[in-house]
């Protein structure tokens, strides 16, 4: 039987989503081995295995798809960070070992993306992209502020530092997840290691 119609869109939709995440992709890997500069359109759209003019069907620019990796990265860890305080209303501890659980798994399974966000370091002054990046980390400290602020009221958070100062510490822990998978042997690399860490550094007290 011949495809209907929409049957027919619906697979030029998938396609074109498929097409999508791989430049992506490919945009990531090459951002990440030769630098937002060197990195060309050309050289992304070969490693995608797609032409230079489809991949502008995409994307208009180099920098339109580099904010688009970056958001891609950041609403994937985002939309996780959700997940968990979902899952863990009312247990702050639990949270924040949820939230380190997702910096290990990510570090982990997705190299490429997790070394990018490392590099975005060197373009956060860039003033078509600071407030992107300040915005991103702004909502990751805050949402940690606010689980922080209500460990301290139930007693379970006893450092006397300023819980914004702590917020700010624990979400750049990301980065030192990557140096420290890149450093430490695989054997001593683990999320109960790396909760431990935090805790003694956020002195906190589980129940």
């Amino acid at each position: 039987m011949a495809k209907n119609i929409v049957e027919k869109s619906r697979e030029r939709y998938l396609e074109y989503e498929q097409r999508h995440q791989n430049i992506l992709d490919a945009a990531i890997r090459l951002f990440n081995a030769k630098g937002y500069t060197a990195a060309t359109t050309a050289e992304i759209a070969r490693e995608a295995k797609i032409s230079e003019p489809t991949m502008y069907k995409h994307f208009k620019n180099k920098k339109e798809l580099f904010f688009a990796c970056f958001r891609s990265i950041t609403e994937e860890l985002l939309s996780s960070y959700r997940e968990v305080y979902k899952n863990t209303l009312d247990d702050e501890i639990g949270y924040l070992k949820g939230v380190i659980k997702i910096y290990f798994d990510f570090v982990t399974e997705n190299p490429h993306k997790s070394m990018f966000l490392v590099h975005l370091l060197s373009y956060r002054n860039d003033p078509d992209f600071k407030n992107t990046f300040t915005d991103f980390m702004d909502r990751c400290i805050e949402g940690v502020r606010r689980v922080l602020i209500s460990a301290k009221k139930k007693g379970k958070l006893k450092s006397d530092v300023d819980v914004h100062i702590l917020a700010g510490i624990f979400v750049n822990q990301y980065f030192t997840v990557v140096s420290l998978r890149e450093f430490i042997e695989p054997e001593c690399f683990t999320n109960e290691m790396l909760f431990w860490l935090m805790r003694d550094m956020l002195v906190l007290e589980e129940r």
